[in-house]
Parts: C-alpha cells; sequence; structure tokens
C-alpha cells in the first residue's frame, strides 16, 4: 500500500514538473536531463518522465486506473486511520481527470496528459517544437531558474 502511494505521487510530480517546464518555454528533454541524477530524481520519474516525453502513446506498463483504484484505497484506509496524507489526495484527484479524459486504460504516464489539457502545453517533443528564445508567460524572462 505504502508503495503504491510513492509510486503515484512520484508519476503525479514527474507529470508537473515537466507540465511547469514546458509551459515556462523550458524543453522538457532538457529539464529531464537536469533532474535526473540530481536530488529530486527518482526511479518513476526516470521511467514515466521519460515516457512522458518520447510518446504521446507509450505501451501500457501499468493501467492508469490501478492507480484510481489504489490511491482510493489508500485514501480510505487513511481517512479510517485518521491519518493525513494530502499528497496522495491530490495525486489520486491527477489520475481521476486523467481517467476523465478517457485515459482509464491507458499507460499511467498519460496522466500528464491532465496536466497538458489544463496548461493548454503539450510534453511531448513529437507534439511541439519550444525555440530557445521563445518568451515565457511570465513576462518574458529567463527560464533557467526553473532547471
Amino acid at each position: 500500500m505504502c508503495h503504491q502511494l510513492l509510486a503515484g505521487v512520484h508519476i503525479c510530480a514527474a507529470a508537473e514538473t515537466l507540465s511547469l517546464a514546458a509551459k515556462a518555454g523550458v524543453d522538457p528533454d532538457q529539464m529531464y536531463k537536469v533532474v535526473s541524477g540530481a536530488a529530486g530524481d527518482s526511479w518513476m520519474f526516470q521511467d514515466r518522465g521519460k515516457r512522458m516525453i518520447e510518446t504521446a502513446d507509450p505501451s501500457t506498463m501499468m493501467k492508469l486506473n490501478d492507480h484510481v483504484k489504489d490511491l482510493a484505497n489508500i485514501n480510505q484506509e487513511a481517512i479510517e486511520l485518521m491519518c493525513h496524507t494530502p499528497l496522495t489526495s491530490a495525486a489520486l484527484q491527477q489520475f481521476v481527470a486523467a481517467e476523465a479524459l478517457g485515459l482509464g486504460t491507458s499507460d499511467d504516464s498519460t496522466v500528464v496528459k491532465a496536466y497538458e489539457r489544463i496548461s493548454g502545453v503539450p510534453v511531448c517533443n513529437r507534439d511541439h517544437e519550444l525555440k530557445d528564445e521563445k518568451k515565457n508567460e511570465w513576462g518574458g524572462q529567463s527560464t533557467t531558474h526553473l532547471l
């Protein structure tokens, strides 16, 4: 149970990181390389983050709706134990949002599509082209602080 809590939260953290980078005009490939091996790295970031960047329709390794089920069970157990688990709840809602987009039987890395839908910016490097000089939505400031 605790393993699935960590897996779900890490997948959502990877999607959120790459989505923020893309929205700020930072190439998700570059962000992936910077995070890989750094303090914020995780096995899930390495594996699922790579899938999020490389293909818009990855082969299914673990179905997204399995995370909805697992995180809902963890959330319920935490409620019964009166244990505060806000990250579990947040990750659950991101997977629910992706499932609502029709991605339930897709690979769990497609949770990134819920972030893409909200941000309006794709993460998959085959879906977009970013220019080095692109102005971002934060007043055209440099985005290197995000790396």
